[in-house]
């Protein structure tokens, strides 16, 4: 491919980031339909999660391999079709009508998403000189948190003035968009040299992937065989995922995950980060609109009107801090942006009240935010610094990869925490209450409260047979019981994301100060030939 301008790549990027920000779009806009979801399809928690995990499953357990697939048949031919197949499940994702047959078609969308993804981060590899890669990533990462700003907007808006099923139809006009500008705009790459196909190792990442997360999905859901199901998934997984460390480091051919990536420290230190900080944006997600609608009683826009002004901190962060990730400074600032998100999340929680005005939760947000911001270019940056375009596809895949494992991980983790939590303190604040009410109120109070399990987010109606003034009463000491335990459970429960988030801080502390030299793409010869993609 001729070197492109200096005004090109630009519009190139600008043209890739349009699907991009549909693909990363969505988790936000459907994470604010998901109170809505469940009273509508008459669901529990645990359901309500799998609208949004079935997703990010698909797409970690699938972006290896389509990272891989860019490499070989060409970044354009996989971000068309990737962005041919989410548009396409959107639409159906508008018609589901049962909560199961919504999360078959979230399946679908994922896979759209884990075709394109890889080959947005790839071409920046390709497109853009050394000097330029963190600027571009730096607007890469913008993208992400625009789109965190768009989507609850978005997605508040359309429910409020259309109904849910807007939040996927919005889709299918910006794809379709999307898809002709890409057409038109973005050049049809291709590797000069020829890549293998590892089936067996493709084969073993799919399935030992898909294994252990939906294992991990479906652990603590109600019944007695739920956790041994569970675990055996968990088992099948993890054994095929030993399979494919063994098969890639005896294959004779070209293996799946390049070994070049898992021989350089710095790659898979900085993967275990994003993943790590992935974790916690997921995790985190849900429980705080969770908070915002259901315990302090904010529609979907006002709700995401709330978060907006903290999430266009990541996009203005990232674009900023983009321009500094080059040399020394790119770690210390992954460093600095993991310990300021950290310190969000937990001033975030421990400010939250039983019916405080939302809005006071905007500083700590704020502080959140701008530390997510701040650790989106520097991990691009530093897994790609060793990395030619030769290896620029798997290199994408398997970081995005680490990624959005660590958003499977994390939202099912926090998820399921959540459940747990609520199950245990709902009968302790149960019980304090009911000793302030009147005796004739207190049998059918705990009855009707401690039947609940963790995965009810819906208020038990007062019993028949009571007064106005006895019903109203039943009515404000069960709201009083939801937002005490559900603050309860959600302190301890951002516990574990922010032990995650320091724990990336320490290993972020183990990465180079300086970027390492480049790997030669064949690995022979004294020089690192950067043409044999880019040229």
């Amino acid at each position: 491919m001729p070197p492109a301008s200096s005004r090109r790549p630009w519009s190139v990027l600008a043209v890739l980031c349009t699907g991009f920000f549909a693909i990363v779009m969505d988790t936000t806009m459907v994470n604010a339909a998901v109170p809505v979801m469940i009273g509508e399809f008459d669901a529990g928690l645990g359901e309500a999660l799998w609208v949004v995990n079935a997703y990010v499953l698909t797409y970690a357990a699938l972006l290896i391999t389509g990272g891989r697939l860019g490499d070989r048949f060409g970044p354009k031919r996989l971000y068309l079709a990737g962005l041919a197949v989410f548009t396409a499940a959107a639409g159906w994702c508008a018609t589901a009508d049962s909560i199961r047959e919504l999360i078959a078609l979230r399946v679908v969308q994922g896979l759209g998403a884990a075709l394109l993804t890889p080959q947005t981060s790839a071409f920046i590899t390709v497109l853009f000189p050394l000097r330029l890669r963190g600027t571009a990533f730096g607007v890469w990462g913008g993208v992400i948190g625009l789109s965190a700003v768009a989507g609850p907007l978005a997605g508040g808006g359309l429910i409020a003035w259309a109904g849910w099923e807007w939040i996927f139809l919005a889709h299918v006009p910006l794809g379709c968009v999307a898809f002709v500008l890409a057409v038109v705009a973005v050049p049809d790459h291709r590797p000069r040299v020829p890549h293998g196909w590892d089936v067996t190792g493709t084969l073993l990442v799919t399935a030992g992937l898909a294994a252990f997360c939906y294992g991990l999905l479906e652990y603590g859901r109600p019944g007695g065989t739920a956790s041994v199901l569970s675990g055996t998934w968990v088992g099948v997984g993890a054994v095929l995922l030993v399979c494919l460390v063994v098969q890639q480091r005896r294959t004779r051919g070209e293996p799946l995950v390049p070994r070049a990536l898992y021989q350089r420290r710095a790659f898979v230190r900085v993967a275990a980060v994003g993943a790590g900080v992935h974790f916690a944006v997921v995790g985190t997600a849900l429980p705080l609109l969770l908070y915002l609608q259901n315990i302090l009683g904010n529609d979907p826009l006002a709700a995401a009107t709330i978060t907006a002004p903290s999430a266009l901190a990541v996009g203005v962060v990232a674009v900023v801090v983009g321009r500094w990730s080059q040399g020394a400074r790119t770690a210390r600032l992954l460093g600095v942006g993991v310990l300021v998100y950290a310190a969000g999340l937990a001033l975030t929680v421990l400010c939250a009240r039983p019916g405080m005005n939302a809005w006071q939760l905007l500083p700590p947000m704020l502080l959140a935010d701008a530390g997510i911001g701040c650790t989106l270019a520097p991990v691009t940056a530093i897994a790609f610094q060793s990395v030619p375009p030769s290896l620029a596809s798997g290199a994408s895949g398997v970081l995005n990869t680490a990624r959005q494992i660590g958003g499977v991980l994390g939202g099912v983790a926090v998820g399921s925490l959540l459940r747990l939590r609520l199950s245990a303190d709902l009968p302790t604040h149960t019980r304090a209450a009911a000793e302030d009410l009147p005796s004739r109120l207190r049998a059918p109070f705990t009855d009707s409260l401690l039947t609940l399990s963790g995965d009810s987010l819906t208020r038990p109606p007062a019993p028949a047979g009571l007064s106005a003034r006895e019903a109203g009463l039943f009515g404000d000491f069960t709201d009083a019981v939801f937002q005490q335990t559900f603050i309860s459970a959600w302190r301890t429960t951002m516990t574990l994301p922010v032990g995650v988030l320091l724990l990336c801080y320490a290993l972020s502390l183990l990465l180079p100060l300086e970027s390492p030299p480049s790997i030669p793409p064949q690995g022979k010869g004294k020089k690192s030939p950067q043409t044999s993609r880019s040229s």
